[in-house]
């Protein structure tokens, strides 16, 4: 009995943060409020895009319902977005994207580190955008294995976490100017637009904290090498979390 608690108890949690993570319905109680808020486009195996339901609509219209679903799920900018988008039906000029109307402090974060050695052209690549839209490539001629790609859309709640990480890692403030541009081992692009700012930086791919020695700006490199990590390990993670999760359906 111990045992069939537990196992609910972590399913539980697994769709709370799911919830969290990709916009889908949170209802611990079973109430008959709906399972599912945003519908789901796919391509094969892979996601294209979140596009609401007309459910999505009428938990903003009725607030009794988005009670009954406990924890608010919509900010003022997206009633606004939802607000356009049936006015624009009415009009008969189609569904505005999503961050459409409104200022968007994160225009685009991408990621990109490569080289080319005896497997050939080899690069691992990702990109943010303001609509919370993630894509992710990967490239390894390993055993002639073809690129990886794939494509998925965030909550909002994960995109101000990306915007937090950059403003605490002061990225911002750095300068690509000393740092070594390319080496043996490859290079990485980092581009970034953030709260009205850009940086595109390059230099040498950097594969631990000892390349970095005897650098003329080893300081800059070491915040370059850490977001970097914290990145890589939190985008590999929600890509796996998001094709290993199934939604309610």
């Amino acid at each position: 009995m111990k045992g069939a608690l537990a196992q609910a108890a972590r399913t539980l949690k697994v769709s709370e943060l799911s919830s969290k993570i990709f916009g889908n319905a949170f209802n611990p109680t079973g109430a008959r409020t709906g399972n599912y808020i945003l519908r789901q486009n796919f391509r094969g195996e892979h996601m294209v895009r979140y596009y609401p339901s007309q459910l999505d609509r009428n938990l903003i219209k009725v607030p009794r319902l988005s009670r009954l679903m406990g924890e608010k799920m919509y900010d003022p900018d997206d009633i606004d977005r939802l607000n356009v988008n049936d006015k624009r039906r009415a009009r008969g000029k189609g569904t505005p994207k999503k961050g459409e109307g409104k200022r968007a402090t994160l225009a685009k974060k991408k990621k990109r580190s490569g080289h080319k050695g005896k497997f050939g052209h080899e690069f691992f690549r990702f990109e943010i955008d303001s609509r919370g839209r993630l894509r992710y490539a990967n490239n390894s001629n390993y055993r002639r294995g073809s690129i990886i790609r794939k494509e998925l859309t965030l909550s909002p709640l994960f995109v101000e976490e990306i915007k937090r990480i950059i403003r605490d890692s002061e990225i911002m403030h750095e300068s690509d100017e000393k740092w070594p541009k390319e080496s043996e081992d490859g290079r990485q692009q980092l581009e970034i637009r953030l709260d009205g700012k850009s940086i595109d930086f390059q230099a040498s791919r950097v594969t631990s904290l000892v390349d970095i020695q005897g650098t003329d700006d080893p300081e800059g490199l070491r915040v370059l090498y850490y977001l970097v990590q914290d990145f890589k390990c939190l985008i590999l993670s929600v890509i796996s979390l998001h094709f290993k999760i199934k939604p309610y359906a």
